[in-house]
């Protein structure tokens, strides 16, 4: 986008992309107009998208608890786990949160017309859902607390709502007619309903992930459950009663949505952490800080012996890299203290009435994670990441074209995320069906896309025919368990450099002969 000015359709490889909207694109595509295509750039919008969640949730608790609960709703989001994990990661999910915290707080504010507004923000960031979300939690809650559910769909509202999403939506749908299928049918109902997304888990898949993604701020938050029965029957009085049951509403109804869904991944319920943050802020400021401490301490420390002692009973054939398995004690004895300080800190401070260590020693346990965690996370990170692969391959293209020869990348069913971002280009692949991409669009349509101007996707065998013929000195990427591809490479070509995914090799040198008969 930013090297083409097309803010409407997002591109992958040179290939339009409409597995989904547009809006992290385009945010991303305007930082890079600010800052140059960076990794920075790519990642700022999770980022503060991510600080505007944070700022809603303080807004909320101010207005309901006061300035305290503002803050301890602010620190809890931005010290949960989940959040803090997806706060740097190049995907829609923290922004799409942004827009349904917005949604749900504007609602619960009686500004429906906001709260469509949002939805339709959240609409063209990651499609439908964006509408699902804020509906299963709020018709329960409209229904229990005896509001007329008329009043979540003004007129006004829709308009609202049409007038944001629906734009991008026509100018995508006039550019590829196919589009609206797709979206509704494709992405939509299908991944819902069937199994052919291969993301499929079971119905408590999403149990533990609140538990770890939320904690520890998850415990507070839970210990409101003892009020269910004064919050049921307060429900169409009390402002109070209102708030619990908001919060709960917002968590439960997409949580079920969630776990009957076919397609499954943990960063879709990240919408749900906000509301957990602004649960253990209402416990903590309405019960005082002391709620649940026991129940914390407990845990905190069953969970802090247990990493302390990672080494006596982590199974062995886990399959780790070495890196990963040498950072695994260090990183386990370092957060296993700090949790059980944590547990130390927050026993001593209910007991002298400290509010502020109780806040700080729940905030320690995630903000220690990337310093205790650190050795660990990096080894984690180079397993997971192509960026050696990537970086030699850049290396050799720079250096032959340096040299005054062109040189040129084909993966070999095999298609590297990140590498047309670090090159500057796209980058061919000889592909059967186009799945390598990652991208359903682009495999529905492969045909059509095989016709496109400057398309990347070429015939399965044409790399033989390069490597053969090698007419531009070429680096060949194929799958790391493609061992006949690889086998085929490493008898013609040194291998560059490979991690568990991917393999580099090259670059080829066009034949003596063939050089000779190009010279006459």
């Amino acid at each position: 986008m930013a090297a083409t000015n097309d803010y409407f359709v997002p591109h992958l490889d040179g290939l339009p992309y409409l597995d989904k909207p547009v809006v992290y694109f385009a945010a991303a595509a305007a930082a890079m107009e600010l800052l140059g295509p960076t990794e920075l750039a790519a990642r700022l919008p999770a980022f503060l998208f991510t600080l505007g969640s944070i700022a809603l949730v303080v807004w909320w608790a101010r207005r309901r608890w006061g300035a305290g609960a503002g803050w301890i709703a602010g620190i809890a989001l931005a010290s949960m786990p989940l959040v803090l994990a997806y706060a740097q990661e190049t995907i829609f999910d923290s922004t799409l949160a942004f827009f349904l915290t917005a949604a749900i707080l504007a609602f619960a504010e009686d500004r429906p017309v906001l709260a469509w507004a949002a939805i339709g923000a959240g609409a063209i960031t990651k499609g439908p859902v964006a509408i699902a979300v804020p509906l299963v939690a709020l018709v329960p809650w409209h229904l229990l607390t005896g509001r007329p559910l008329r009043r979540l769909v003004p007129l006004a509202g829709l308009a609202v709502f049409a007038l944001v999403a629906l734009p991008w939506f026509l100018a995508v749908t006039a550019r590829h007619p196919e589009f609206p299928h797709y979206a509704f049918v494709r992405e939509t109902f299908e991944r819902v309903t069937t199994k052919g997304f291969h993301r499929t888990a079971p119905a408590w898949y999403y149990l533990p992930i609140l538990l770890v993604g939320g904690f520890p701020w998850i415990v507070p938050a839970l210990a409101r459950l003892r009020r269910w029965r004064w919050a049921w029957l307060a429900r169409e009085v009390n402002p109070g009663a209102q708030e619990s049951l908001l919060l709960a509403c917002w968590v439960l109804g997409p949580l079920l949505m969630f776990s009957l869904n076919q397609s499954k991944l943990p960063h879709y319920v990240l919408p749900l952490m906000p509301a957990l943050a602004l649960a253990a802020a209402g416990a903590l400021t309405v019960d005082g800080v002391g709620v649940a401490w026991r129940a914390y301490t407990a845990v905190a420390t069953v969970l802090g012996v247990g990493l302390a002692t990672v080494t006596l009973w982590l199974p062995k054939p886990i399959s780790l890299t070495a890196a990963e398995r040498a950072a695994v004690p260090g990183a386990a004895l370092s957060l296993g203290l700090v949790l059980v300080a944590s547990a130390l800190v927050v026993a001593i401070a209910v007991r002298r009435g400290k509010s502020s260590w109780v806040i700080a020693a729940y905030a320690a346990v995630v903000v220690a994670i990337p310093i205790a965690g650190g050795p660990l996370l990096a080894a984690v990170g180079d397993d997971r990441s192509s960026a050696a692969v990537t970086q030699v391959t850049a290396a050799v293209l720079a250096r032959e074209s340096a040299a005054g020869a062109p040189a040129d990348v084909l993966g070999i069913g095999a298609y590297i995320p990140s590498l047309p971002f670090y090159l500057r280009r796209t980058v061919p692949i000889a592909t059967v069906a186009g799945r390598e991409l990652t991208s359903n669009y682009i495999a529905d349509y492969v045909d059509q896309y095989r016709a496109y101007p400057g398309t990347p996707l070429r015939p399965a065998d044409e790399w033989r025919l390069v490597l053969d013929h090698c007419d531009t000195p070429t680096v060949f990427i194929a799958r790391a368990g493609d061992r006949e591809t690889r086998a085929a490479l490493a008898a013609r070509l040194p291998l560059l450099a490979e991690d568990a995914r991917f393999s580099a090799y090259g670059p080829c040198t066009a034949p003596a002969a063939g050089r000779a008969d190009r010279g006459q």
